[in-house]
């Protein structure tokens, strides 16, 4: 297999043409595997810090999270807040964060209407048993007041940003339909507003000095960003720090924001304007262009029923590399799935992923309410009607463990039936590497072939290589591929 470590006399795969990461990719086709259905209701699912053998799972109705461990749904869940709850229209048991310190300080965050109505951020503690929280180190962060007599717009994200610590929080404008009370715009409430605060500076939190406002006797120092209507999710790309907040419309454009990291004080328009459309006033409603404009949108439809659009995440996964930085995102009526590679100035590159990211047995989600990802970066899709499903590329590589001096079995399912199909390898990492005339991108830096196998009539095959006593030590990348179709991507380290 590794006939020679010297990538200067390797043999490259057929013709390869490197391309810059602002050429359109031929992209991995995907699909989904049921991770867990023995869930209701579930919002939100993902991993702790340093933990990658449990998923939490939120549910919106019953209060509670739970824990998937081990292949199945632990009978007692890790924490239950349904004696506080409130999950009528809108709102519920929305979210949760872990703290950056998590591994040493075991504090969680959580995100909820209470029976009031309000909007509230607590703090808990892991207890000595880790499946379980600590009910009595409840800890009262924040609470965003709405009226008790309407149910709508709690917004519905909270999470650490990756690059200054501060925590954020996204709040819905609290109803009624249309803001017509202006929440949104209104700089003395927490409405409507992307938040920003300091959960170790202070008791139970403090104001960062560089929040926008802190010097406005006019606007809450919380605020960070103003504007929204109902942002339910939000993700930050957790290389940059820049926030994508996917902000559900009313009753014509769903959006998606995209605020760079420390880019603060912006005003992303709603009541003003619905989209980039003139919302209050219909005409002339940003006649000084002082609006921010969202990065994408797209208008309701009937055939199919676009009603609510869901974030969202940003990829930084390594076994889809072709995807990587492409924010995610859904609408819960129609369960469509877009992505979307975003510069910072411009989309230079959108997808979508209907057609392929259903569930596994070919039926679109009922109404996908989420996503997640797990500690390497790879993706989750909640379902509020069916479970939790992971993102997966639908050729898949399986590797074993790779010893020097000794044979290997790579494994390929999901291939094109009676298709020949090449076993790639890099000792230099990801990349992206066409190659023209099979109408693919290799996600390899330098690759270079390991061996050609036919898969059978089910799309599996199996190739055995030798691998060399020099390769002792070496990190290898892997990658299957046939005409049109790559697979994931697999790392390893010979031992």
């Amino acid at each position: 297999m590794f006939s020679s470590f010297n990538m200067m006399r390797a043999i490259v795969v057929l013709t390869l043409i490197h391309l810059c990461l602002a050429t359109q990719a031929h992209a991995q086709r995907l699909t989904t595997e049921l991770v867990t259905g023995n869930v209701s209701r579930p919002t939100w699912a993902g991993m702790a810090p340093g933990d990658p053998s449990r998923l939490f799972i939120i549910e919106r109705t019953s209060g509670l999270i739970k824990i998937f461990k081990d292949g199945a749904v632990l009978p007692t869940p890790f924490l239950d807040i349904s004696g506080n709850l409130r999950a009528r229209v809108d709102g519920g048991f929305m979210c949760m964060a872990f703290h950056p310190d998590f591994v040493n300080n075991r504090w969680f965050y959580i995100y909820f209407t209470n029976s009031n109505g309000d909007g509230v951020v607590e703090r808990y503690t892991v207890s000595n048993n880790p499946d379980r929280a600590d009910p009595a180190s409840r800890l009262e962060i924040i609470k965003i007041l709405r009226n008790p007599l309407d149910d709508l717009h709690a917004g519905g994200f909270i999470g650490f940003s990756p690059t200054d610590g501060y925590f954020y929080i996204s709040t819905g404008d609290g109803g009624p339909q249309g803001d017509p009370n202006n929440n949104s715009q209104n700089r003395g409430l927490l409405l409507g507003k992307i938040l920003r605060i300091d959960v170790d500076g202070g008791n139970p939190y403090a104001i960062p000095p560089d929040n926008p406002f802190v010097n406005d006797p006019n606007t809450r120092d919380e605020i960070w960003a103003i504007g929204f209507r109902n942002p339910w999710r939000a993700d930050f790309d957790r290389v940059t720090g820049d926030l994508y907040v996917a902000d559900v419309g009313f009753s014509r454009w769903e959006e998606v924001s995209y605020i760079a990291d420390g880019d603060g004080g912006r005003n992303y328009g709603w009541a003003i304007k619905e989209g980039t459309e003139c919302f209050r006033p219909r005409e002339n409603c940003d006649p000084s262009g002082l609006l921010t404009e969202p990065i994408v949108e797209y208008f309701h439809t009937s055939t199919p029923r676009r009603c609510c659009v869901i974030g969202g995440v940003l990829y930084r996964g390594n076994a889809i590399p072709l995807l990587k930085r492409h924010y995610f995102y859904s609408d819960y009526c129609s369960a469509e799935v877009w992505s979307l590679n975003f510069d910072g100035n411009r989309i230079v590159h959108s997808l979508d992923h209907s057609a392929e990211l259903r569930r596994p047995d070919g039926q679109r989600f009922g109404a996908v309410s989420s996503f997640g990802v797990d500690l390497e970066g790879e993706m989750f899709i909640v379902d509020h009607l069916s479970g939790i499903y992971r993102v997966v590329t639908a050729m898949q590589l399986a590797a074993p463990p790779l010893v020097s001096g000794q044979p290997a079995q790579f494994v390929i399912t999901g291939a094109a039936p009676e298709t020949v199909v090449g076993v790639v390898y890099s000792l230099s990492g990801i990349g992206y590497t066409r190659v023209g005339h099979l109408e693919i991108e290799l996600g390899l830096r330098n690759p270079v072939l390991a061996g050609t196998v036919r898969a059978d009539a089910n799309g599996r095959a199996a190739l055995t290589v030798n691998i060399p006593p020099a390769a002792r030590g070496r990190d290898i990348w892997l990658q299957a591929a046939h005409r049109g179709n790559t697979s994931n991507v697999v790392k390893r380290v010979v031992q």
